[in-house]
């Protein structure tokens, strides 16, 4: 029988398989309940067809095959290991492995997952007061400024609005971006990117004030507008257990003109059918300047 691309292979030999990025073939294992019980997904057929399979992705000159998993099938993932796969990653209930095929070629299979991106929040009131939190557990510090994990697809900006409002339940606008912190070794053994962001209170009334903050329950132990010299002090001082070296970075850069915060553009993508996206970079003089 023929492929689309002309090659001929017998699919009664092997597992139904499909094209896959970077010269690669994917083989996807459907649950348990949409197919029935005696068919090529029992152990000794699975193994035998998936080492026929390997043999035809070698002639078609494939460079690696990938098979996801269900759950409900999770007993074959011992029938894959048989024939060389190793996991990549698991999410949900399904899991992903995979197989390098060019034995004189290093394998170029990517790390799943190498980073996770962690945001900060620098908001300063019109009282020149700077909003603060304190953690119920991991206080390495008397004060920290709001902040979380950007969860999975969230822009950056949105995830720095949504965690300071859900930690202190202060509704920001977004800034800038005063800098980013890159560190290994973090949760689940993944490095991490800390972006700080400088955003601004959105007032409750004319005269521009801003309501308390409100500790969220469960996660932070307390929230305050602290006094903005108070805080500077705080992370400028000497003692290792008070003194805090990225922040006082990060406030020399508050204490300067904005000018210099990294801006935000929203650019078209030369993808097909990607959305735009934010892109982070320097200042840009304007044209008349």
């Amino acid at each position: 029988m023929l492929d689309e691309n002309g090659n001929e292979y017998d699919w009664d030999k092997i597992l139904p398989f499909q094209k896959n990025t970077h010269n690669s073939v994917k083989i996807v294992v459907p649950d348990e309940e949409q197919t029935s019980k005696d068919d090529l997904y029992d152990a000794d057929t699975f193994h035998n067809k998936l080492e026929a399979t390997i043999a035809t992705a070698l002639q078609l000159k494939k460079t690696a095959i990938w098979i996801t998993v269900p759950m409900s099938r999770a007993r074959l993932i011992e029938e894959a290991s048989k024939s060389g796969f190793s996991f990549h990653h698991a999410e949900g209930h399904t899991a992903t492995l995979s197989k390098w095929l060019l034995d004189d070629v290093e394998s170029r299979i990517p790390t799943y997952a190498t980073h996770q991106v962690g945001v900060g929040a620098v908001v300063i009131n019109a009282k020149n007061e700077i909003l603060c939190v304190r953690e119920k557990r991991n206080n390495y510090r008397p004060w920290k400024v709001p902040g979380g994990l950007a969860e999975l697809g969230e822009d950056l900006d949105t995830a720095v609005i949504r965690e300071v409002y859900e930690e202190t339940g202060i509704k920001c606008r977004f800034n800038s971006v005063l800098g980013v912190r890159h560190t290994h070794g973090s949760q689940f053994d993944r490095s991490d990117l800390y972006f700080v962001c400088r955003l601004e209170p959105i007032p409750i009334n004319k005269e521009g004030d801003v309501p308390l903050p409100v500790p969220q329950e469960g996660e932070i132990e307390a929230t305050c507008w602290v006094d903005f010299d108070e805080y500077r002090d705080m992370v400028y001082a000497e003692d290792p257990k008070v003194g805090h070296p990225m922040m006082k970075h990060i406030m020399k850069i508050v204490e300067q003109s904005d000018q210099f915060d990294i801006q935000k553009t929203i650019v078209t993508s030369v993808v097909p059918g990607r959305k735009p996206s934010p892109v982070y970079h320097a200042a840009i003089k304007s044209e008349s300047s």
